[in-house]
């Protein structure tokens, strides 16, 4: 298994989640000179215990103003896929 960070011409899957840690993840960072997406996750995914969980539902961050305006678009016309609930 390997680790490679924002691949060019990828075009498909982001990480656009989160991380579910062990304790013993943090013995891999060596104090703030450490980018996670370096030797600690490259490490991990040698050591084969790094995983992924792929998404295949609606997704869309809310990182701008814009998103937040078009999520609030889908919820006033009743088109927000995430309410599963009436």
């Amino acid at each position: 298994m390997s680790f490679q960070e924002k691949p060019k011409g990828d075009g498909a899957m982001i990480n656009g989640g989160f991380f579910v840690l062990s304790p013993k993840v943090l013995e891999r960072i060596d104090g703030d000179s450490s980018i996670w997406e370096q030797e600690p996750l490259m490490g991990l995914a040698k050591d084969d215990q790094l995983m992924a969980y792929q998404h295949q539902g609606f997704w869309q961050p809310m990182d701008t103003l814009r998103d937040k305006v078009h999520l609030e678009e889908l919820w006033q016309a009743g088109k927000a896929p995430w309410k599963t609930w009436e």
